[in-house]
């Protein structure tokens, strides 16, 4: 009986390491600043500058700290721009910008000033361009 069976291919799988997070902060969805995301906390930065650090000090009482404390871990617990987690962030209708996640309560994403499109693919391609460039794994830091 089993050497009737054929035999079964091996299917190679990516896996995803965030596979848990909502597509928007993994740059698989634009998230909209005019629609429903109208009060979330944003800084404007150039993507060439260098790294904004902030005190790593969550106070329970701010509307985003759950999702502070989450960027803080995926960041090895460390403070600023977490590696590796690019967004597209739809400013105004046919406006998007490419961002990145920072573990910081008060503005959980930069915004890149000089990375702005006319479409959500186009940023999109260059939020996975700038992924990609990031050496180690935004999860467990090793290349």
């Amino acid at each position: 009986m089993t050497a009737r069976r054929k035999k079964r291919a091996e299917v190679p799988l990516a896996r995803d390491e965030t596979w848990w997070l909502h597509p928007v902060y993994r740059g698989k969805q634009a998230l909209n600043l005019g629609t429903d995301a109208a009060r979330f906390p944003h800084r404007w930065v150039r993507s060439d500058a260098p790294p904004v650090v902030v005190e790593a000090v969550v106070d329970e009482d701010q509307p985003h700290a759950d999702l502070a404390k989450v960027l803080y871990r995926l960041n090895r617990c460390r403070p600023g721009p977490v590696e590796g987690f690019y967004v597209v962030v739809g400013v105004e209708p046919g406006r998007y910008v490419v961002g990145q996640l920072c573990a910081d309560p008060g503005a959980p994403v930069q915004l890149f000033e000089d990375l702005v499109y006319p479409t959500e693919a186009a940023a999109r391609e260059k939020a996975a361009q700038l992924k990609g460039r990031d050496i180690r794994s935004p999860r467990t830091g090793i290349a």
